[in-house]
């Protein structure tokens, strides 16, 4: 399962969680803040079955991005993988970082999301194993 997820290509991380869950996945732009004149850092949960099931924090320099991205990340009404496959745009993702916690049932990783040779997005998510294999299991439980 977690495989898939970190595997999922840019963009597509909701819907394989969605394939995986068999259910409703809700992303919520919790906050978004303006750290200097061009930085923004937005924080973001992903959460299935009313249990947060992927946090992350994403940090983009408004200088780096187009007009209509910008437009829409400000919006504070999609998430970044959503928005750039709805304006067809092709990224790829660099991982800086990726740790596996059994003790505290998380994943974290830090990563790169590249368009064109440049970097648009850097994003730490913590995935909470316990909430995903919970999430799962109601699932498949019969009611």
């Amino acid at each position: 399962m977690l495989n898939k997820i970190l595997a999922a290509p840019v963009g597509q991380v909701e819907n394989v969680l969605g394939e995986i869950l068999y259910g409703k996945i809700l992303l919520q732009i919790i906050e978004q803040t303006t750290v200097s004149p061009h930085q923004f850092e937005r924080k973001v949960a992903i959460s299935s079955n009313e249990l947060p099931v992927i946090k992350a924090q994403v940090k983009f320099d408004s200088r780096k991005l187009p007009e209509f991205i910008l437009n829409e990340l400000l919006k504070k009404k999609q998430g970044v993988g959503s928005i750039l496959s709805q304006n067809n745009i092709t990224a790829t993702r660099k991982v800086l970082s990726l740790n596996h916690n059994p003790d505290q049932s998380k994943t974290t990783r830090e990563y790169e999301i590249i368009i064109d040779g440049s970097v648009w997005f850097t994003i730490t998510e913590e995935i909470k194993l316990d909430n995903l294999g919970s999430s799962y299991n109601s699932r498949r439980t019969p009611s």
